[in-house]
């Protein structure tokens, strides 16, 4: 049996640096990929075509 008086803790100031490490980016690559996203589903008025007289 492992004895517990040998764990070592870590630090919550860094366990929240490495997830602010890694949220950064995701957030960014996802709000990239929504709105890149969103231009396929973007409805675009279509031009309307005139015959010429």
């Amino acid at each position: 049996m492992a004895d517990s008086t040998n764990v070592k803790k870590s630090s919550p100031l860094l366990i929240a640096a490495a997830w602010i490490i890694v949220i950064i980016p995701t957030a960014w690559g996802l709000d990239y990929t929504v709105k890149n996203a969103l231009k396929i589903f973007a409805a675009s008025t279509p031009t309307p075509t005139v015959p010429a007289k």
